[in-house]
């Protein structure tokens, strides 16, 4: 029986069972297919896991990333945890960069302190933002059934990707914030009519939503955060969203200031904290789109194939 090595982490947290979960498989021998790989996806019910199939001299690894639903280009959290593996597992000592080929492009990771893995931060640089879509505050509105009330209409909504695209919605505060829920029948009809469901959109990718508001939980943050999605025709939340906040940092950064370091939190309504440390800038046009986090082992085993 063929069997892989997995480990089991939670990112963007320094707290085991906070942030988003995580499971990577090393697959070098490339033993898992690609249905093999959404099994098990499907199977343990994370929202992304990864398999690392080559290590290029310790140095840069290629990765696939899998949800439930389908493979995926890119992804935050998936990302930094596998880093996180790639350097306390697999390499004989931690190093301050590693590069993940993943499908939509090379990502680079830093780490703040090679000495503490547990400790450290890692950091990606993301892919440069694109500036899809923008869209009326009445007709997100009255196409998600969002109360406008709830809505901070000062921001602009916006569709953004970075390797995966979400629409950012700015709330007014904690409570409306609080009231976010999509229907999905309601939500897929508006994704099928924009081209943005995973049917008809260019990618094969169905677009997410990302909420957020400057009123916090924890008062050293700058915002608060929530990212809903359509995942298998049924309305989910992530505890934390690498990809996402990358976008929102993006919006920051064309609509509030060309330089940015903020914290955010998000997973607070899922009883999961989790903290994203996002830092980036314009210059003559060119994004420097950085998000960053901690992450906690849980577990390691073997699956079979």
């Amino acid at each position: 029986m063929k069997e892989l090595t997995y480990y089991l982490v939670d990112v963007f947290t320094d707290t085991k069972y906070g942030g988003n979960q995580l499971a990577v498989f090393i697959d070098y021998e490339n033993l898992a297919s690609d249905n093999d790989m959404l099994q098990i996806a499907r199977e343990l019910g994370f929202a992304e896991i990864t398999f690392i199939k080559k290590n290029h001299d310790n140095q840069k690894f290629d990765v696939r990333i899998f949800t439930p639903e389908y493979e995926v280009p890119f992804a935050g959290h998936p990302s930094l945890g596998t880093a996180y593996v790639i350097s306390k597992y697999l390499i004989p000592s931690p190093k301050g960069n590693l590069t993940l080929s993943l499908r939509h492009a090379d990502i680079d990771i830093a780490l703040s302190n090679t000495q503490d893995i547990e400790s450290c931060l890692f950091t990606m640089t993301q892919a440069s933002p694109e500036f899809i879509a923008d869209f009326s505050h009445k007709e997100i509105s009255e196409k998600l059934d969002i109360d406008l009330s709830l809505i901070n209409t000062s921001l602009p909504i916006q569709e953004i990707t970075t390797g995966l695209p979400y629409i950012i919605i700015p709330i007014k505060n904690i409570e409306s914030i609080n009231k976010m829920e999509l229907e999905a029948k309601r939500t897929i009809n508006f994704l099928i009519e924009e081209k943005k469901h995973k049917s008809n959109s260019s990618t094969g990718l169905s677009t997410s939503f990302f909420f957020f508001t400057e009123e916090t939980v924890d008062k050293e943050n700058d915002y608060h955060t929530r990212m809903l999605l359509i995942e298998n025709g049924v309305y989910i939340e992530d505890a934390a969203t690498g990809s996402a906040n990358g976008c929102f940092l993006a919006y920051l950064l064309k609509n509030v200031d060309p330089t940015i370091s903020v914290t955010t939190e998000q997973g607070f309504q899922m009883d999961r904290p989790s903290y994203l440390k996002l830092n980036g800038n314009i210059n003559n046009g060119n994004y420097t789109i950085k998000v960053g986090g901690q992450v906690v082992s849980v577990g390691s085993g073997k699956w079979y194939i």
